[in-house]
């Protein structure tokens, strides 16, 4: 942990600190696991058989007139069964921002580092524009905001915001990618309540996308159902491209990159709630090029010359959505749920429990990764909670495929969290 974020930290918290109004949440995840490993086409053989490491995270909200912080100090590798893994800590600041009225309350402002949450979808979100984030992890995950200034003017239909961003204000290390990818811009933001029926648009530019358009809606169509969809358009792209047998893979800036999302929500009165989702990502690899690279990384691995070039293929997995096109299925049972049945009245255990299944499948190569979550709330008075989940994912499907050639086969986590 560096000087710097500690004089953050400690800045940010003696700021707080001098208002006696100051409102603090306390969260802590503590979280074992342990990954199976195997060989794979991109990345040859597995060094080990499996992996086993424990993380741990605090983080705290704190509130004083206007402003807002999120801090985390998280530890990473507090355990890790390869002892050429070492313990490491940092201190982020997730967000710092203010929000307020000016001209007689007639716009609202948020300035600082904030996250910019505009997206619908629940496997995949194409209007999170300014830092993408990773969607359902299993393990710790801490995500950053990106440092705007956001001007809305609210009227009888719904909201207009002006919007200045800049992605390059976080902490923590990202890919190659992910830093390469780091942009300024401006845009704006209309916001419609029409009937049942939610719409978005975004027009937006900036020094890497060189211009971007997007759009969502949500519509509800009864109690049951609901259905949304989001899709953007950029002029420029940074991704990874595929070049001669003797050029590494290289990161390039491409034309014209398209996402689109559609998805079907389904909930019941006996809680049981369904989403089915699909998107694009055109700037993910294809199966084709996918089987390319596999023939390309064989042939390369024939000579230890080439270790460098095979390599770099596997870079090809940095991008925001790993393949072209994806299926989403979710499933969850909302933990009061239980009392709707006679077998599980009389286990009033089962009362605390949630459980969750995602299944996504690439239609392309016929992959699949099946994640799960039991989570069981072992206590709750109202201003604190603790609880156990149990998360595990599997990367399967057919041999060919791009989920069954990860390096992890499947990874196991119990995790610990409450708040106080």
């Amino acid at each position: 942990m560096n000087k710097h974020t500690w004089y953050c930290g400690l800045l940010l918290w003696s700021s707080f600190s001098m208002a006696q109004s100051v409102q603090v949440d306390w969260d802590y995840t503590i979280s074992a696991s342990a990954a199976k490993h195997r060989d794979s086409m991109l990345f040859g053989s597995a060094e080990t058989d499996r992996s086993e490491s424990m993380d741990a995270l605090l983080d705290v909200e704190l509130g004083w007139k206007g402003f807002t912080g999120l801090v985390a100090l998280k530890a990473n590798d507090i355990y890790h069964s390869d002892s050429d893994q070492s313990f490491d800590s940092e201190l982020i600041i997730q967000e710092l921002f203010w929000q307020g009225s000016v001209f007689d309350d007639a716009v609202d402002l948020t300035l600082g580092k904030v996250r910019l949450d505009w997206g619908v979808g629940y496997g995949y979100r194409p209007l999170d524009l300014f830092k993408p984030y990773r969607r359902n992890p299993v393990g710790i995950q801490v995500e950053e905001g990106t440092g705007a200034a956001v001007a809305s003017y609210f009227d009888d239909w719904g909201e207009w915001s002006l919007v200045y961003s800049d992605s390059s204000w976080t902490q923590q290390d990202g890919s190659t990618l992910e830093e390469a990818s780091e942009q300024q811009g401006i845009g704006v933001r209309r916001y419609v309540m029409a009937g049942d029926t939610e719409w978005q648009g975004i027009a937006y530019f900036d020094d890497v996308r060189k211009g971007l358009v997007g759009g969502s809606f949500v519509t509800v169509f009864d109690h049951s159902w609901s259905a949304h969809g989001s899709a953007v358009y950029q002029r420029e792209y940074l991704g990874y491209e595929q070049g001669d047998m003797d050029s590494p893979v290289d990161l390039d800036a491409q034309q014209h990159g398209y996402q689109a999302l559609v998805g079907l929500n389904w909930a019941n009165a006996y809680g049981n709630q369904v989403i089915l989702e699909y998107w694009y990502d055109n700037r993910g690899w294809s199966d084709s090029e996918w089987q390319h690279a596999y023939q390309r990384v064989e042939t390369l691995n024939s000579s230890s010359l080439y270790d460098s070039l095979s390599d770099s293929y596997a870079q090809g997995l940095n991008h925001s959505n790993l393949v072209e096109h994806n299926l989403m299925f979710h499933w969850s049972l909302d933990s009061s749920s239980w009392s709707q049945w006679e077998w599980s009245q009389e286990r009033l255990w089962l009362e605390d429990l949630t459980p969750t299944l995602d299944l996504l499948y690439s239609p392309q190569d016929g992959g699949l990764i099946i994640t799960q979550w039991i989570d069981y709330r072992l206590y709750d008075s109202g201003s604190a909670s603790f609880s156990a989940e149990f998360a595990a994912r599997f990367m399967t499907g057919s041999d060919s495929s791009l989920y069954a050639n990860l390096a992890d086969s499947r990874m196991i986590f119990i995790n610990l969290k409450g708040k106080f």
